[in-house]
């Protein structure tokens, strides 16, 4: 008689990690059966911390200074109801063995940091200077942007280039040596002898993000809603537009939980079957793009945070 091979019902062989969490795939499904998630699903909500398999997803997870207990039960726990006791089960199997290889893959910048140091070092113990050399504001999964995260919070020190998205690194590393100073924070510093603004870690200037569709103002984090979290990635930005239009008009109704999954899934469809379906707002989409009018669902981060809701999960469901 042949077995089911599911992977998501079959448990682990001993109560603690053994040999096979030294592998990405390992972890995530000896978790996601103390969990009682699919494996897929794990993978999503550690995607929302920002872990993924790459660029060093087995780092991240190892190292409980990057992925702190209360970080997993943000995500587990509060988000998706697992007992506090079943997250603390999995997080043994997301660690992996104290004495494997953290790693799967090692990033360039590990590499380099390891043969400046002699050895492969703890990035929450090398100096902020150091980490700024191969920092990119670009890889916001990357561990050395969580590192500078967790170091900064919500605190601009980020000085970049003039008309660029290059870091500044001695302007960065003076104006920081300031602030441990005592010296006042400011908004703007010079750079290249050209005044500039001070950002965030993982801000980019003037960095073009996606807009939420059904909610004015609030951005969209890896194509899904902050809001409700509905996913947005088949559908086009024609497509989207007219669901803007369609919640100005009051044709549907961003708070009801039918009314989301219907529009995402007919929008999924293309316009052609948003006309048929909602023939006045059709109407109101050709006007107002023959007048070159349609709205721009598009704002930087410096517009998002305007708006940003204290939740820096993207976790804050309306229904």
């Amino acid at each position: 008689m042949n077995t089911p091979n599911n992977t998501n019902t079959t448990n682990p062989t001993t109560s603690t990690p053994d040999a096979s969490g030294l592998t990405w795939e390992a972890r995530i499904r000896d978790a996601a059966v103390f969990l009682g998630l699919s494996i897929e699903e794990v993978k999503e909500a550690l995607k929302e911390l920002g872990v993924e398999k790459e660029p060093a997803g087995m780092e991240m997870l190892s190292d409980e200074n990057i992925t702190p207990f209360g970080d997993l039960m943000k995500v587990f726990g509060d988000a998706r109801h697992i007992p506090i006791a079943k997250v603390r089960l999995a997080a043994k199997y997301l660690r992996g063995p104290k004495d494997s290889a953290k790693t799967d893959t090692i990033s360039p910048e590990m590499v380099k940091m390891k043969e400046k140091y002699g050895i492969k070092p703890r990035l929450e113990n090398i100096e902020t200077n150091s980490l700024l050399e191969d920092y990119d504001p670009k890889r916001s999964d990357h561990p050395i942007t969580i590192i500078l995260k967790k170091r900064f919070e919500n605190k601009a020190v980020i000085v970049f280039k003039p008309d660029s998205t290059e870091v500044d690194i001695e302007a960065t590393a003076n104006y920081i040596a300031d602030l441990e100073q005592g010296f006042p924070e400011e908004e703007t510093i010079e750079s290249q002898g050209e005044l500039v603004r001070i950002y965030k870690v993982g801000e980019i200037p003037n960095e073009a993000i996606q807009e939420d569709p059904l909610f004015k103002g609030q951005p969209l984090k890896r194509e899904r809603s902050i809001i409700n979290r509905a996913n947005w990635v088949t559908v086009p930005y024609e497509a989207r537009q007219f669901v803007r239009l369609a919640v100005e008009m009051e044709k549907i109704n961003p708070e009801d939980k039918r009314d989301v999954q219907d529009i995402i899934k007919t929008a999924s469809v293309g316009m052609k079957a948003l006309k048929e379906e909602f023939p006045e707002v059709f109407l109101e989409y050709k006007e107002r793009k023959n007048l070159n009018n349609l709205p721009n669902l598009t704002m930087t981060m410096k517009e998002a945070e305007t708006h940003k809701i204290n939740n820096p999960f993207g976790i804050n469901r309306k229904y």
